[in-house]
């Protein structure tokens, strides 16, 4: 929820790097899933968007929780 911006969304890079910070032992992979993205997206409470990159021609991920009744 910190990183979240007005509307509930996060940039799942800084969703990492903030889980890196609190426990520098995490890794997907010990859950089974080789990127970070694919253990949040098998979590059904998340939400996701992909984002054109600002500068860039790639695309960025944003989470957020599901709002109630979705």
């Amino acid at each position: 929820e910190d990183l979240a911006d007005e509307s509930g969304w996060a940039y799942l890079g800084s969703v990492g790097q903030n889980i890196t910070n609190r426990s520098s032992e995490f890794d997907p992979r010990n859950y089974g899933f080789k990127k970070l993205g694919d253990l949040f997206r098998a979590i059904p409470q998340f939400e996701f968007e992909e984002r054109p990159q600002e500068n860039g021609p790639g695309r960025q991920i944003y989470i957020r929780w599901k709002k109630r009744g979705r």
